[in-house]
Parts: structure tokens; C-alpha cells; sequence
């Protein structure tokens, strides 16, 4: 017989009863093995989300979402995103890492980097779960490490804590220890953690301690504020649902180098910040995480996100009479768009023309959080520092329409065997390229070395020591790959694998009046419009590299020829207009003037025959 299990009842917090109060979270911490934290205990633990929180939401369902989900097989790639980039200037490198195999970018394995290794260096700006708690994926040759360092559990107070003494600074310094069941504790306002797992030998024991005689380690210890535990061991959260912006900007702030424009205040926030909104007044998501990100790829008309979008919310469809509005959600304007012909919104994004930097005629230089680890104690702030990030660049996406980008090149070490491409490992290559290129960078610019052809010459003879069978080192740079040629001659090519990798972005936006178009056609058909041709830097630490740049509209599939005899044809627009307003009052006037003619005729015909005939007697 079939046996048929009970449905899983759903746990108490992950059920709204419809009360738009914000509940009060007075519980107790629990640790790793599912035991409440009491200050009394020897050693005191860290306290785990997992199972802190997991007892009244579901923890299994919330790590689906797409913070959580990438290294997961079963999960959505969704569309390309801001990847991770390994950077080390002492080994001119620079190479888009992600767990989600988009075009363009490397699985971390392919650089010979594990998963331990991957959180150590990026799980500063991660809110935990991904491959950090996924134990099915974590290498057997690192088990006894993760034993020490614990998971990276989903850290839920990196969002929804509203204490203001939650500190994510300190969630990533103890992340680069590997203190990983120890970050979140280490990030609350209640807390404090001393000490380094990264130090600790493979057989330390989280209960036991380490051994004494090993006493220049010293091992995670936590240390609890007393008066924040009540009598019952119970711990007050601030907990909230509205998370503002502040939060994301943790990871998802940017910074733009424009010229003389070199403070905070210089630049304005997006928008409908500025107006009041939140972050995730737009980027809504139930329990299972799967946030809202408004594409256009992502949502259509007959979506219920639809009005999340940026078309959805300020332009939406009519559903006919007395039929429920779709657009204007918290009280969003109906642009009008006047003069703008609609084939331009069949081409381009929304935010081709409200997001980002106003393009200038050299495409400007970008710091992120996640590229540049903005934020965090100790960081390099030098405006020159790897990566270097371009925007705004302007690409087409998947639906064939023009949106802003930001934009990398690649440079890294690779083998390269017939046609295919393929990384060498960061623990062949950083050794004997640091070796030789020996940058001296004193003042910590974190820039590119310099690489002429003797060193580039040098590291490839040194790597090509590590080559198996008919493969051949190379270096890809600025769209490139450099090996030497059976003649011992180093030989430049084109290759797919060189191409600069680039992503969507939509933010900040701007508001209407500094829009594309503001000023006219020429904002983008002008004959040097940055739409089109702003120059872009071809990126690389080669001597032969350094002023080399190209064309925005070499990236694009656009005809350049078409594309400036339309921005010419806007040089004789006014005068075309003129010609034809005077073409139209000569029109008029011989339509007046003939009209005048036949006006005259009739009157005469009309006039001749209300005459009385010759011999007709008048009476």
C-alpha cells in the first residue's frame, strides 16, 4: 500500500495572520548543536542562525534565494550579474569568478580555487549560505578544516537587523579568518569575538580548546554583553522587514571617478531614494528569498511582478474599463515622453537613458563593494586600485535592447591547447609570476605592473615548465592572447576567452530632468555622442596596452557608417525644418491663391447665369 507522509506544517513565522505590526523577537540563542546559550557555560559558543532562526522560519526554503543560491545545481543562473573578481597585481591578474555559469566568466575551480578558499576571499560581502553551508559540495580535502572554521551559515541580521550597532565590517574581518561560525555573532550588537580559526591546527576541538603548549594560537573566543540576556537566557532582536538602503549599500554600493567630482557629496543617491523609497519597496520577495529584480527579461505584462518593473510601475497596461491600475504604485509619475518617436522604446531600456553616470566622452573608472571591498576595515582606497571597472558602457542585453553596462577586461594566465582556453591554477601561476614581475608598489596604488615583453617572455617560459602534452602558456589581456609561436616569437591573437565580460546595471537613477534626451536628439546622435562613441580603455598591464583604446560602438554589432550619417542627418534637421516650413507657406499660398482663382471663376459662372438672356423683356 502507498503510505502517504503528512504535509510539513509551516513554521509559526513563516505564516502572516495579516498584521502590518512588527513583531517583537525576545528568544534565546541557540548554538550549533541546537542547545541554548547560557551565560554560565564553558566555552561560551557562537550562536547559529540556523538553528536561531531556522526554529521558527524555514531555513531550507530561504537559502533558495538568489543571495543564497549560487554553487547550487538545481538553481536559476538568472540573468548576467556582477561576478566576483580574483585580483592580484603582483601577478597581473585580473578574471571574473561565479558559481553560475554565465557567458564570459570562470568557475572558481577553473583557477584551482575550492570553496573554503572562495568564502576566506569573498565571503566578506556575502550574507552566508551558497557554498559557505552547502556541505555536499565541500571538498574532502578540506574537511578538517571546515570542522574548524564551521559553516558560513545564512547571516539573516546582515538585512534584518535594525540595531545600529550591527557592524558588517566585522562580519567580513572574521570571515578572512575563518571564523565562519563565528561571523555573525562577532557582527551583532551583543558580542564580540577574539581570535583566528585560520591559525588553528586541523585537529582543534570546538569544546575542548586547543593545547596548551600551542600558546601562540589563540583560538575564537565569544564574549556575550550580560545585560542583554534576561532571566529565561532570552536575547531582544530588533528585527524588521523594512530594510533600508543603508544595508544594502554594505554590497551594493558604487563609486564613480569623475574628474574633479571627488567627494561623497558631489553625487546624488537614486532617485526614488531620494523620494523616500527603500530598496525593497521594489525588490520584494516572499520566505523563499527569490527577490524581485525588475527585468525586462525576467517580467512581462501578464506577470504579477509587472508592476515592480520600471515599465510596470510608471507606464503599465490598461486592463479596460473598471479594471483594477497597475501603474502608479506609491504614487510613481506616467512619463509622457513627448517627442520621443516610439521606436526608441523597442530598442532601448529603461535605463539605458535614467541609470547611471551621464556618459562622458572617456567612459569613467568604478569602484563596487563587491569588486573593491568598499567598506571594510583597512581598505585600499586609492582611486587606481584592481579592478578596473568601466561604465558607463551601453551593450545590447538578451531581448536585443541597448542598456547601460558596467564593463572588465580580463587578464590572467592560461594554457592553452588547439583552440581552447583554459586558466592555470592560482597556486602554479601566483608564485612564478610575482616571482619575476616583482612589482614594487610603495605607494599602494594596487594598480597593474607593468609587463614589457622580456618579464611577459620570462613567466611564460617559467609556467610553460607545468604544461602537460601539446599545451602552451599565454597570457589573455585587452581582448587578447600572447604566446610565443614555435619560433619562439610572441604571437597575438584575438580570442572569445579575451573578451571584456560586462553587466546590466540600473542603478542609480537618475531623475527626469538629467535623463538622455534632456537636451535634444545630440545627447545620442550627435557625430561624437558617448553613446556611441565614447572612448574605451583596453585595459592591461602590457607596456604595448597603455594608451590603446577603442570605440564604444566597436563593441556593438551597430554599423558605424549608418550610424553617423544618422547623427549627420541632425546637422541639416533644423534647416530641413526650415526648408520645409517655407516649402508649406509657398504650398499654402499657391492652394490660397488658386483657391482665390477658382473662388473668382465661380462667381463669375454663377454671376453670368443669373443674367437675363438677350431679347428677355425685363419687367
Amino acid at each position: 500500500m502507498p503510505v502517504f507522509l503528512p504535509a510539513e506544517e509551516p513554521k509559526i513565522g513563516d505564516v502572516s495572520d495579516g498584521s502590518r505590526a512588527k513583531p517583537v523577537h525576545l528568544i534565546k540563542l541557540m548554538d550549533q548543536d541546537s542547545s541554548v546559550i547560557r551565560l554560565d557555560e564553558n566555552p561560551l559558543l557562537p550562536f547559529s542562525t540556523e538553528k536561531t532562526c531556522g526554529a521558527c522560519h524555514d531555513y531550507s526554503k530561504i537559502r533558495s534565494g538568489w543571495h543564497f543560491s549560487a554553487g547550487d545545481s538545481t538553481a536559476e543562473l538568472g540573468r548576467p550579474g556582477q561576478p566576483w573578481i580574483f585580483v592580484d597585481a603582483h601577478s597581473a591578474t585580473q578574471i571574473p569568478l561565479s558559481y553560475r555559469s554565465w557567458p564570459g566568466v570562470f568557475h572558481p575551480k577553473e583557477i584551482g580555487m575550492d570553496n573554503l578558499q572562495f568564502i576566506t576571499r569573498f565571503g566578506r560581502q556575502m550574507p552566508g549560505g551558497s557554498v559557505g553551508d552547502n556541505e555536499q559540495i565541500q571538498s574532502l580535502d578540506n574537511y578538517w578544516r571546515w570542522q574548524v572554521s564551521g559553516n558560513l551559515e545564512i547571516n539573516c541580521l546582515s538585512c534584518h537587523d535594525a540595531e545600529k550597532s550591527n557592524d558588517q565590517a566585522e562580519y567580513a574581518k572574521n570571515v578572512s579568518k575563518q571564523n565562519f561560525r563565528w561571523a555573525a555573532t562577532a557582527s551583532s550588537g551583543f558580542a564580540s569575538v577574539n581570535g583566528s580559526a585560520h591559525n588553528l591546527p586541523d585537529n582543534f576541538d570546538l569544546y575542548a580548546g586547543i593545547d596548551p603548549n600551542q600558546f601562540q594560537t589563540t583560538a575564537p573566543q565569544v564574549k556575550y554583553q550580560e545585560n542583554r540576556f534576561n532571566e529565561k537566557s532570552e536575547v531582544f532582536f530588533d528585527i524588521t522587514r523594512k530594510i533600508q538602503p543603508e544595508k544594502c549599500y554594505f554590497c551594493h554600493s558604487t563609486k564613480i571617478m569623475d574628474g574633479s567630482k571627488t567627494e561623497r557629496w558631489h553625487f546624488d543617491e537614486d532617485v526614488h531614494i531620494k523620494a523616500g523609497m527603500t530598496c525593497v519597496d521594489c525588490h520584494r520577495h516572499g520566505l523563499d528569498h527569490k527577490m524581485v529584480r525588475g527585468y525586462e527579461t525576467d517580467i512581462n505584462s501578464m506577470s504579477d511582478n509587472y508592476s515592480l518593473s520600471c515599465e510596470g510601475c510608471h507606464l503599465g497596461i490598461s486592463g479596460g474599463e473598471g479594471s483594477e491600475p497597475i501603474n502608479g504604485r506609491l504614487g510613481a509619475m506616467k512619463p509622457e515622453h513627448i517627442g520621443i518617436p516610439p521606436v526608441h522604446f523597442e530598442n532601448l531600456s529603461c535605463t539605458a537613458c535614467h541609470s547611471g553616470a551621464w556618459p562622458k566622452e572617456k567612459v569613467l573608472n568604478a569602484k563596487t563593494s563587491i569588486a573593491h571591498g568598499l567598506g571594510l576595515h583597512k581598505v585600499n582606497k586609492n582611486d587606481e586600485t584592481l579592478p578596473h571597472i568601466f561604465t558607463p558602457v551601453f551593450l545590447k542585453q538578451a531581448n536585443g535592447k541597448l542598456t547601460t553596462h558596467n564593463l572588465i577586461w580580463p587578464s590572467f594566465w592560461a594554457f592553452m591547447h588547439g583552440d581552447s582556453l583554459t586558466p592555470i591554477p592560482q597556486n602554479v601561476f601566483l608564485p612564478v609570476a610575482r616571482k619575476i614581475i616583482g612589482l614594487l608598489d610603495s605607494l599602494g596604488h594596487g594598480s597593474w605592473p607593468e609587463l614589457n615583453d622580456s618579464l611577459l617572455i620570462s613567466v611564460l617560459d617559467s609556467l610553460q615548465t607545468f604544461a602537460i602534452q601539446d599545451q602552451r602558456a599565454a597570457y589573455v589581456s585587452a581582448g587578447k592572447i600572447i604566446y610565443k609561436n614555435d619560433q619562439g616569437v610572441l604571437y597575438r591573437k584575438k580570442h572569445s576567452a579575451a573578451n571584456a565580460y560586462s553587466w546590466p546595471i540600473a542603478h542609480d537613477v537618475r531623475p527626469a530632468a538629467q535623463a538622455l534626451g534632456i537636451n535634444g536628439c545630440a545627447d545620442c546622435h550627435d557625430s561624437d555622442s558617448p553613446v556611441f562613441f565614447a572612448e574605451i580603455n583596453l585595459d592591461s598591464p602590457l607596456s604595448e596596452m597603455k594608451k590603446s583604446s577603442i570605440e564604444m560602438i566597436d563593441m556593438t554589432d551597430t554599423n558605424t557608417f549608418s550610424t553617423l550619417l544618422l547623427s549627420y542627418s541632425f546637422f541639416f534637421r533644423p534647416l530641413l525644418k526650415y526648408f520645409i516650413i517655407i516649402c508649406c507657406v509657398i504650398l499654402i499660398s499657391v492652394l490660397f491663391i488658386y483657391g482665390l482663382k477658382g473662388f473668382r471663376k465661380v462667381l463669375e459662372t454663377v454671376s453670368i447665369e443669373s443674367l437675363p438672356e438677350k431679347g428677355e423683356k425685363q419687367k
